[in-house]
């Protein structure tokens, strides 16, 4: 019997083998620790992977395409991904709490908010001129505040109507000169009128 790799015979048909190798003609490479995984050891300490492993020992599994954004290669083709990130390979971002009104979610926590909205969460509508007396209840809609009307709120209500004035603020008629009354109905005769109206 031959003894290969650097073996020696050390007694009739027994070969003492190198380090690194053993078998009864020392054909058979050892690996220490040994290959995991479905690895096999091809030369001493050298393990050849399977396409899913890496790694001295093939303990490190492999993904491809890569993991993305702080991923980690968890298990064959599995990423485990950071808080801000998901999807197969950590490329989504994630938004908490999420965007609302058909914002979508552009990097993690920033929202990129659809016409009409604003805020980071876009929940906030937009009224380009403002509600002046009321609040903004959807994108260019103002809920006006009791007493005004308008697509601003601008327009206070006087009801009955001011008849020879202006309506300024809810309920309350500014006359014009020569008017008087809570609706500037009444003419105001200066002098008196003494016999009549």
């Amino acid at each position: 019997t031959v003894c290969s790799n650097g073996g020696t015979c050390s007694a009739p048909n027994t070969c003492t083998c190198a380090a690194g190798w053993s078998g009864a003609t020392c054909l058979t490479p050892v690996c220490s620790p040994v290959c995991a995984n479905g690895g096999t050891c091809s030369a001493p300490n050298t393990c050849t992977c399977t396409s899913s492993w890496t790694g001295a020992t093939c303990a490190t599994p492999v993904c491809s395409p890569v993991c993305s954004n702080g991923g980690t290669c968890s298990s064959p083709g599995t990423c485990t991904c950071t808080s801000s990130w998901t999807g197969s390979r950590c490329t989504t971002p994630v938004c908490s709490p999420t965007c609302a009104n058909g914002g979508t979610c552009s990097a993690p926590n920033t929202c990129t908010c659809a016409a009409g909205w604003t805020g980071t969460t876009c929940a906030t509508p937009i009224c380009s001129g403002g509600c002046g007396n009321g609040v903004c209840s959807a994108p260019a809609t103002c809920t006006c505040n009791s007493g005004w009307s308008g697509p601003t709120c601008a327009s206070a209500i006087c009801s009955p109507a001011c008849v020879n004035g202006a309506c300024n603020s809810p309920g309350v008629c500014t006359c014009n000169s020569g008017w008087t009354g809570s609706t500037c109905a009444s003419a105001i005769c200066s002098p008196a009128c003494v016999n009549g109206a």
